[in-house]
């Protein structure tokens, strides 16, 4: 595309680009090595570690994005198993999210639009925190920028190339959760709005739609192909039918809608000042009515948007957790600001402003947001970057603690954390098997003070309550929020 080519006019923006990005960089290389999580450890430990033949059959919980576990398990068999290399696929993925939101933003809109929005992509606190989080959200968000990108071309120039591209990335995307069906589905209801108000090539004509039905049986092919080895192995129903996109009642579906939509918001704007939501608000509605999209942009993406996602939320009857709507992120970024830049439009026009005074507006809130996203990320900035969490704090205890016949009593979430960084310490996961085998075995009970857990609840749900001796317990270590206690076994 002719906008990807810069001349002398592109060079600046190309330059402020560049910058953007890699400041965006920095600031998520900063937490790279951020204590793990729970969600992102059962990823790395249940899947990926496990080789890559257990990544392309095993979906025996959703938490495997398998084109991103895949990923993952590279990067580990070349770099090792720390945080940040169990990152990389998502944090290369957030940093390139950064140009795409600048590519939509620039097709959709114009030049000022995209440098913008990519100026807020990249410092907004929720990216920065998915992006240093092991799972595959940040690819499935580049991956639905892509493809809304490509459709935007090959609408306007017929490509036989360019469709096929739509059906890689489609795939691939399909490949790394099944939720990109929403992205997707937004993308194919816009090109078909496009072509029922002659919105496309002329060349096309009728064959508009051929093309669209062919790149829909494509991606239903191949994203088949790539989930063979899983449908063959754990069957279809690990994909379709788990808990997580089981169909509620309608009373459960209108009640869990609201919160949901609700928390998103919420996590969309975390860490942020609350005048910011209204703000944003202000700026969506306003993306509705006041900027003009280019004449070959008849239709609005946030149409399409709606009324594929209503459609198939309804029809699906489930509430997806917030995580699923970080996609849309980047395109209500795009549209708030198309919102504002349309409202200082009018204004311009009003008294007559030239428009050079609105490029200096625009490389001034550029800077603001930088300057901003330093403020914000300072302290993380200048932290030692291989400072230890509390669960490797303990798990570093233990290995200096552990013997061979120890057992290790701990639930969920921390127990997976915990085997993470034990197994990093070359500490056999043997250790939260029961050791009835021995007649001196010691257990050794993780206690997270934070979660108000009890050392009586823990040992109940391990099983281990009636075998060991409540009379020998002991206090071995304490930290912030755990406390680890000593008992002999019967």
């Amino acid at each position: 595309m002719k906008m990807l080519i810069p001349g002398r006019v592109d060079l600046i923006p190309l330059v402020g680009l560049i910058t953007i990005t890699v400041f965006g960089a920095t600031l998520r290389y900063a937490y790279l090595w951020r204590p793990m999580t729970h969600d992102e450890t059962y990823t790395f430990v249940g899947f990926a570690a496990r080789g890559l033949r257990v990544v392309v059959t095993d979906y025996h919980l959703p938490n495997n994005h398998v084109l991103h576990t895949i990923l993952v398990n590279l990067f580990y068999q070349l770099l090792g198993d720390s945080p940040a290399v169990v990152r990389l696929p998502a944090f290369i993925a957030g940093i390139l999210i950064i140009p795409a939101t600048y590519l939509v933003g620039r097709i959709f809109y114009d030049l000022k639009i995209g440098l913008l929005s990519a100026s807020i992509i990249c410092v907004l606190p929720i990216m920065i925190d998915y992006s240093t989080l092991a799972r595959g959200y940040t690819m499935l968000t580049l991956f639905a920028l892509l493809i809304i990108a490509n459709a935007a071309f090959i609408k306007d120039h017929p490509n036989l190339i360019a469709w096929g591209v739509l059906v890689l990335l489609s795939g691939l995307g399909l490949y790394t959760n099944p939720t990109m069906i929403y992205p997707i589905g937004m993308t194919y209801t816009w090109l078909l709005i496009s072509g029922f108000v002659n919105d496309k090539h002329e060349e096309y004509g009728n064959r508009f739609y051929l093309y669209i039905a062919g790149s829909v049986i494509g991606i239903v092919f191949l994203t088949a192909f790539l989930y063979s080895p899983i449908i063959f192995t754990s069957g279809i129903g690990s994909l379709v039918g788990n808990e997580v996109i089981e169909s509620l009642s309608w009373s459960e579906f209108i009640q869990s809608l609201i919160p949901r939509i609700n928390n998103t918001w919420q996590e969309w704007n975390r860490s942020l000042p609350k005048f910011i939501s209204w703000f944003g608000m202000i700026g969506l509605v306003a993306s509705f009515f006041v900027p003009k999209l280019p004449r070959n942009r008849r239709i609005p993406l946030v149409l399409a948007g709606f009324l594929w996602i209503s459609t198939a939320l309804v029809v699906q009857r489930v509430a997806p957790w917030p995580r699923i709507w970080l996609f849309l992120l980047p395109f209500f970024v795009i549209w708030i600001t198309a919102g504002y830049a349309g409202l200082f439009t009018m204004v311009t026009r009003k008294y007559s402003i030239t428009a050079k005074y609105g490029n200096i507006v625009i490389i001034y809130l550029v800077l603001l947001l930088m300057f901003t996203g330093l403020y914000q990320n300072y302290s993380q900035l200048t932290q030692k970057r291989f400072s230890t969490g509390e669960i490797e704090n303990v798990a570093l205890f233990l290995r200096d603690t552990l013997t061979e016949s120890d057992q290790i009593a701990v639930v969920s979430p921390d127990r997976i954390i915990l085997e993470y960084y034990l197994l990093r310490n070359d500490i056999s996961n043997d250790v939260f098997e029961e050791k009835g085998e021995y007649q001196d075995s010691r257990v050794i009970v993780v206690v997270n003070q934070g979660m108000k857990q009890d050392m009586l609840n823990i040992l109940d749900r391990r099983d281990l309550l009636e075998k060991v001796d409540l009379d020998t317990v002991e206090q071995i270590y304490q930290s912030r929020r755990f406390i680890l206690y000593q008992l002999s076994s019967n």
